[in-house]
């Protein structure tokens, strides 16, 4: 008897630590069956729980993503808990897949409420967005759309955060839609735009602040005849239109050709974490390209063209490594890359003019001596190492090689 005993334990389903064991429990009494939780695939909330404050009444609530055998979709929970603390079941909706590709939270409404964000993945590889909504013990999808990606920021300055729907279009080029949520709660389209098929075949985005205040879309397309170069357009909202536009200090088309570059996963990003969004360019200094290494190399200057002095940084991209090496902005526009003849598969920064040798960059094994060298970092579980030749001066006081490594992953 007490090897039947064991071995059913064994066979049991694993218990949760805590609150989650006790959530788990109810949601499998009210079902009446062992529910099957449902782990998000990607994104920063990898969990099945969802433990938030979603009705705003300042208590917290709880949704959990599980599927039973009888759902061939993903279900949400939602539980409260009750006077004696005990977490119950208020109402369940099925979703609108049977996979869940990323979970978020966001308020979109006013008011003190937070609000689902699931993208769903489907067997044919289709995905759908949708957005729910709890209130009086009520679970709500105030949207439910096909998608390709989506990002939600505040983008109108409402206050509240905004949803962009991006999607490929039947003839290959781009949409991007706004939407933001009325005052009845639900969504309406604010803004819709395109980027052509003759110049984007996809694209990603980023949103952020611009240095006049103002909040800004970047978006990066894929572009050029083999879709692998990219090139960045640069939009705000604008209240008087209540429409997407581009952004006035620099036109289009000489956002599109600064912004051409050919490594395809050189993507605008926020680089130095002030809340403005970076936007790399190459300029016409030449990389290198190590063929027996299967190793290039670029200078990169990232841009912020909100700005009246849009350079915010220079430096060296890796990308074999997919690192970027900040340099100081007064080297710009005269330094050259070569193999070093003195280290083993390290390469020489040296002066465009005179040839002078300015920094030695490397990559080495974990276990190697540092002796003589400044350690940037580890990347790809090598020691990143860099030396300034000896009779180098850097003008920018605040520069530190020793803080200039950016891993771009």
């Amino acid at each position: 008897m007490s090897e039947n005993v064991q071995v059913e334990e064994l066979l049991r389903a694993p218990r949760l630590p805590g609150d989650y064991g006790a959530l788990q429990n109810a949601l499998n009494e009210w079902l009446g069956e062992s529910a099957q939780l449902k782990y998000p695939m990607q994104g920063e909330l990898l969990s099945p729980f969802l433990l938030q404050d979603l009705d705003g009444d300042g208590q917290q609530d709880a949704a959990v993503l599980y599927t039973t055998a009888q759902s061939s979709n993903v279900c949400i929970a939602v539980l409260q808990k009750d006077a004696a603390g005990v977490g119950q079941v208020r109402q369940s909706i099925e979703g609108l897949a049977d996979t869940v590709d990323n979970v978020r939270l966001a308020q979109l409404q006013d008011g003190a409420a937070t609000q689902l964000v699931v993208g769903y993945l489907a067997a044919q590889g289709d995905s759908y967005l949708a957005v729910y909504s709890y209130e009086n013990g009520t679970v709500n999808a105030i949207l439910e759309q096909s998608y390709e990606q989506y990002l939600v920021e505040d983008i109108t300055g409402g206050g509240n955060e905004d949803l962009i729907l991006m999607s490929t279009l039947e003839d290959g080029g781009v949409q991007i839609e706004l939407l933001t949520v009325d005052r009845d709660g639900m969504f309406q389209q604010v803004a819709v735009m395109g980027l052509s098929a003759d110049k984007f075949s996809g694209c990603a985005a980023v949103a952020g602040l611009g240095a006049d205040g103002k909040r800004y879309l970047v978006l990066d397309g894929w572009t050029g005849l083999s879709g692998n170069n990219l090139a960045t357009v640069l939009l705000y909202f604008d209240e008087e239109s209540q429409q997407m536009l581009p952004a006035e200090q620099i036109s289009t088309s000489e956002l599109y050709n600064a912004s051409l570059r050919n490594v395809s996963t050189l993507v605008s990003r926020d680089l130095d974490g002030d809340g403005i969004v970076e936007i790399p360019t190459q300029p016409d200094e030449a990389g290198l390209l190590n063929m027996s290494q299967s190793r290039r190399m670029d200078f990169i200057v990232w841009m912020d063209y909100t700005s009246p002095e849009p350079k915010k940084s220079f430096g060296l991209l890796d990308e074999e490594t997919n690192c970027y090496i900040e340099l100081p902005m007064e080297w710009e526009g005269n330094l050259k890359l070569t193999d070093s003849e003195q280290y083993d598969g390290a390469v020489e920064l040296r002066t465009l003019d005179e040839d002078q040798l300015v920094m030695t960059v490397r990559l080495a094994r974990t276990t190697s001596s540092s002796k003589g060298w400044t350690r940037l970092g580890i990347v790809a579980s090598r020691q990143m190492q860099a030396k300034l030749a000896p009779d180098v001066e850097i003008a920018d006081k605040d520069y530190r090689l020793s803080k200039a490594l950016h891993l771009l992953n």
